[in-house]
């Protein structure tokens, strides 16, 4: 198996928010689409063809109708599935497995984003009664090898431009040379 097909599709890492998110995008197209509708009547008032002022009418009621079915379903899916997410364990379950893989597979660039990673990692087992260290140990997220003279600070992990994840909750980010003058080096 090639490396492209072992690294898993993140179609969605936070279903759990994602979902949200979707509702309010659809409620801003039902709020464009609206506003098109209006601009178009306001047209269709205008034009001294009769041929294009009853095409924009028509063109508005068809767009108009079609606009309240989305509002209308979304609202009706907006509240079952919100229900449903609120405290849906396999959901989180399958956003905690996304994060814990994208840890897994730190490609050593940033350790922001390692940390915003552990960060929801976190608060992902929070939700279905584990904590971080039952999934995950320090030792399995990819590093550079981080220098035995800061290593006690205590640093875990490092990145490619010398940046650190430090302390033992794994939520502090200091340079190298910070790490040092903490030390007193």
């Amino acid at each position: 198996m090639t490396e492209e097909f072992k690294k898993p599709v993140f179609f969605s890492e936070n279903l759990n928010k994602d979902l949200t998110h979707a509702f309010e995008d659809l409620a801003k197209i039902h709020a464009m689409l609206t506003q098109v509708v209006r601009n178009m009547e306001e047209t269709a008032d205008r034009p001294e063809n009769e041929a294009l002022r009853v095409y924009l009418r028509d063109t508005a009621d068809l767009i108009l109708g079609q606009t309240d079915e989305l509002e209308k379903w979304t609202t009706t899916y907006e509240n079952a599935v919100c229900e449903q997410l609120e405290n849906n364990h396999l959901v989180y379950e399958r956003d905690t497995y996304q994060t814990l893989t994208r840890i897994l597979q730190w490609d050593i660039v940033d350790v922001r984003q390692l940390a915003r990673w552990i960060r929801e990692l976190k608060e992902l087992t929070a939700h279905i009664g584990l904590t971080m260290p039952y999934l995950l140990h320090v030792r399995q997220i990819p590093t550079e090898p981080v220098p035995e003279d800061v290593a006690k600070y205590p640093v875990f992990i490092m990145d490619r431009q010398g940046y650190c994840l430090c302390g033992m909750g794994l939520d502090e980010i200091l340079s190298l040379d910070e790490v040092r003058d903490r030390m007193g080096y």
